[in-house]
Formats: C-alpha cells, sequence, structure tokens
C-alpha cells in the first residue's frame, strides 16, 4: 500500500546554484511569484497555487483553504549547490472517497439489494478524473517553482554582480 502511495506523489528534484541562505536571501529578496511559498521549518517550505481550478481558487481567495500544493525540502551538497526537493501528500478527498466506496459495498452486502454495475465503477471514475485534474495543476505549480528558481533567481544574482 504504500508502494502504490509513493507512486500516486509527484517528486522533483531541482538544483539551485548556491547555498541555502543564498537561496532564501534571493526568495525573500524576489518576492514576486507566480505562486505562494510559507516556510514550515528552516529547511522546509509549501508551495501553493494561486490559482486552481477545480477548487475555484483565485488569488484573492481566503488563505485557510489550500488547493494545489506542493511541500519542498533544502539540502545543501559540499560543492555549494542546494538541492530543492519538491514532492506532493496523498489528498485527504481520495481518502474520503475510499472510505464512502468501501461502506457502500459493505451496506449492499449485508442489505438485500444487489449493487448496481455503474455505481461500483463510479467512485474509481471519480477518483480517477480527479487525480488527473490535481495532477496536471501540481505539475504547473512545480513548473513555476522550477521555472522562478531556474530563471527569476539566476537573473537576480546577475543583477547583483
Amino acid at each position: 500500500m504504500k508502494d502504490l502511495i509513493n507512486k500516486s506523489q509527484l517528486k522533483e528534484s531541482i538544483a539551485f546554484n548556491g547555498s541555502i541562505s543564498e537561496l532564501k536571501e534571493q526568495i525573500r529578496f524576489k518576492r514576486e511569484r507566480k505562486f505562494k511559498l510559507e516556510w514550515i521549518a528552516d529547511k522546509e517550505f509549501k508551495v501553493l497555487s494561486k490559482i486552481s481550478f477545480g477548487t475555484i481558487i483565485i488569488d484573492s481567495s481566503p488563505e485557510y483553504f489550500d488547493a494545489i500544493k506542493g511541500y519542498g525540502k533544502l539540502t545543501e551538497l559540499n560543492n555549494g549547490k542546494t538541492i530543492i526537493d519538491l514532492n506532493t501528500k496523498l489528498r485527504i478527498e481520495i481518502y474520503f472517497v475510499i472510505i464512502i466506496f468501501v461502506l457502500a459495498i459493505i451496506a449492499s452486502l449485508f442489505s438485500s439489494k444487489e449493487i448496481p454495475i455503474w455505481s461500483v465503477l463510479l467512485f474509481p471514475i471519480i477518483v480517477l478524473c480527479f487525480s488527473f485534474i490535481y495532477r496536471f495543476q501540481e505539475k504547473l505549480l512545480f513548473e513555476k517553482v522550477r521555472n522562478y528558481i531556474k530563471t527569476e533567481l539566476k537573473s537576480v544574482l546577475q543583477q547583483r554582480v
């Protein structure tokens, strides 16, 4: 089960040509981003999409609702570079759909009614559709982070030299 969960998560690594402190300084200096960034710990952060099609989140939406998000961890290497590991976590909505699916099957087993085949297929189709939509948006978010680090922060470093 854990292997299936690991395969369902999106993972990506980005190399930054500098130390963690230099990266954090550049992030503080260049605040205009196409995503939101929240620090969780000294070397861990959360990135949030400013736009989410499935949950209709736009930049001005309330801060307490996290739509499309990813998590990052910074690792400094001996050669002066920093690796930024990005990943997603399994969304809680998937747990709810699975629980409802299992409860529906158990309820039908204890009742005398037969389960229609369309209802058995409906839950996996819903999970797959929403997973596809979320995965697409998570990939777009990671692409925005990658572009920010590769182009925006690089241009800031070049301007300061």
